[in-house]
């Protein structure tokens, strides 16, 4: 999309000029005068004509990161095609400072995100008065990214209600691979080479003669299962991502396994494990207004909604 752009003081000193000696050249027969009036007005119409026709065969490109969290200011891979020799950039949404540069070139341009979610377009746009600065011309792109950018909710603080998961309830994508141990003593067996001293259960291997070590119960499966359902205004489903995103991260850092219900923006109702905050975030980037997908039976649940957005400024997580 392409502005009307501007003109600048020196387009306002070789119009004049121009229509002087034009007008003066008329009346007093002088051809030096119009002359000078002539060339005045064809420098306008250069200056015009010039940075109209370097914008519109001027192309760009832009590559962003794969992830990152609201709030945070990214650096995106630009290359601008085309020939200029006073080019000036700067991504929108928000809007950023002008980068003055050449065409063709490659460089960096620093970004700002401020919302959560998938972005597979960025706004960019191109300015340049050159050569002789007369209009200044601006364009407006929108540059399909190679490679959409996942902007995950900035966390907040909220506490998680991990527990105890039943042992029917974990299937092989769910098991979780960390738990809260047992100092319950299930059963004795003898001592064979390689078992921790520790292990050694002496008032029964003095009884017996010989060494035993002691077995263990397995540690109990602790998870999580957060059901965030974003339907509602986009600002409170904002608030309900970033609590979700506090959550989250609270019980992966007690060492739960957790699983995240949403509705995908592509592939409707999922709920599946998060391993990091990484896929948590990427899990909540894509998440949209909609049904969520269920928790499955024998999980710890908590549910995270988007029409409770208003009570949580006041709330104790």
């Amino acid at each position: 999309m392409h502005g009307p752009g501007e003109f600048t003081l020196t387009a306002a000193v070789l119009f004049t000029l121009g229509a002087y000696g034009v007008a003066a050249g008329a009346v007093t027969r002088d051809q030096t005068v119009v002359t000078i009036g002539v060339f005045a007005f064809a420098l306008f119409l250069i200056g015009v004509v010039w940075p109209i026709v370097t914008l519109a065969r001027a192309g760009i490109e832009v590559v962003a990161p794969a992830d990152a969290t609201a709030g945070d200011e990214i650096t995106l891979r630009v290359a601008v095609h085309g020939h200029a020799s006073r080019l000036e950039v700067r991504a929108l949404d928000p809007a950023g400072r002008w980068w003055r540069t050449v065409a063709p070139a490659t460089g960096t341009l620093p970004h700002r995100v401020n919302r959560r979610g998938e972005i597979t377009h960025v706004r960019v746009q191109l300015r340049t008065s050159a050569p002789l600065g007369v209009f200044v011309r601006v364009r407006q792109a929108r540059v399909r990214l190679p490679v959409p950018l996942l902007v995950a909710p900035a966390p907040r603080p909220a506490g998680a209600a991990v527990g105890p998961v039943r042992e029917d309830a974990l299937v092989a994508d769910t098991r979780p691979t960390t738990g809260v141990g047992s100092d319950a003593v299930r059963t004795v067996r003898p001592y064979v080479a390689g078992d921790a001293a520790r292990l050694v259960h002496w008032p029964t291997s003095a009884r017996r003669g010989a060494l035993v070590v002691r077995e263990h119960d397995p540690p109990a499966a602790h998870g999580l299962a957060i059901v965030v359902d974003l339907s509602g205004p986009e600002e409170w489903a904002d608030e309900a991502a970033a609590v979700a995103a506090g959550v989250g991260r609270a019980a992966l850092a007690a060492g739960a396994t957790v699983l995240v219900c949403t509705f995908d923006r592509h592939d409707g109702p999922v709920c599946a494990p998060v391993g990091d905050t990484r896929m948590l975030g990427r899990r909540l980037a894509r998440a949209g207004a909609g049904r969520p997908a269920e928790a499955p039976a024998g999980w710890p649940v908590q549910h995270v909604r988007a029409v409770d957005a208003g009570d949580w400024r006041s709330r104790e997580w």
